[in-house]
């Protein structure tokens, strides 16, 4: 695989695997900025093949790949030939309803990755909420560009890197300079964290943390509501879950999000050990 230099050839490879497809198959469905940044901090490497094409995004200790294929016997034979799977600690997504992801999975398992973690996406309608103020004066704030590495190492302390396609500093830089990230700090302690992505009359959760040092004192539940209540133009609020975090998916329910069908498998290759 060599570097990706510029947008037009991540599409161009894309149209180029749709040109023969009988039954187009990806899991590629890159935003332009997004992909942008990855381009442009030296992450993403490409490789076009004649029914397909395949790419690799560098993220901490491994890689997450993508592909694009015209179908999934396609798919299964050149998967199989690439040298990254043998050398490098790879992860991959799948997403899509359970019951139209059965050849895929198949196809990937065929290559040597095993299933690793299952989010589902968990979907709410825009009505509004009524904000909440933390305990003992503390307020709901947007971060601000020094709370950069707080946010990292709270976001690496608390989730998966493998399964939670986590951040990078820049992309955390971005985000609280659009004002999309909340924070909560107690005794100048960074106590909650709410990371959120909102497009048109889209707005998805990214991260909703809380220290664990500072649990029970209902910070969560203030900058989610704060957040709820501050997007008003939102119609439809989204997020995923890993799906046997009941905990996790219990308080999103109180918060009105349930299923929307849609899942996310996430599967690893030998190189990543449990």
């Amino acid at each position: 695989m060599g570097p990706v230099t510029t947008v037009a050839q991540v599409f161009g490879a894309i149209q180029m695997a749709k040109a023969t497809a009988s039954a187009f198959c990806t899991n590629f469905f890159p935003a332009q900025g997004k992909l942008q940044a990855w381009i442009d901090h030296g992450e993403l490497l490409g490789e076009l093949r004649d029914r397909s094409a395949f790419f690799l995004r560098k993220d901490r200790d491994f890689w997450h790949l993508y592909f694009c294929a015209s179908d999934v016997a396609t798919l299964q034979r050149d998967i199989r030939e690439l040298p990254a799977l043998t050398t490098e600690r790879v992860a991959i997504d799948l997403v899509g309803s359970e019951a139209l992801l059965g050849e895929v999975l198949n196809a990937v398992e065929s290559a040597g990755f095993r299933r690793y973690s299952r989010l589902v996406r968990l979907a709410r309608p825009g009505e509004p909420a009524r904000p909440q103020s933390p305990a003992n004066g503390t307020q709901v704030l947007c971060a601000d560009q020094s709370d950069g590495p707080a946010i990292i190492s709270l976001l690496e302390s608390s989730f998966d890197r493998y399964a939670d396609q986590l951040p990078a500093l820049y992309e955390i830089e971005a985000a609280i300079a659009s004002r999309q990230v909340l924070a909560v700090k107690h005794a100048g302690a960074l106590a909650a964290v709410l990371y959120f992505e909102s497009q048109g009359f889209t707005s998805t959760v990214r991260y909703w943390v809380v220290a664990a040092e500072f649990r029970s004192h209902r910070f969560g539940s203030a900058a989610m509501r704060h957040y709820l209540a501050s997007q008003s133009a939102v119609r439809r609020f989204i997020l995923w879950v890993t799906a046997d975090n009941e905990n996790a998916v219990l308080k999103y329910r109180h918060y009105g999000y349930a299923p929307d069908g849609l899942i996310d498998h996430v599967l690893v290759n030998n190189l990543i050990n449990p």
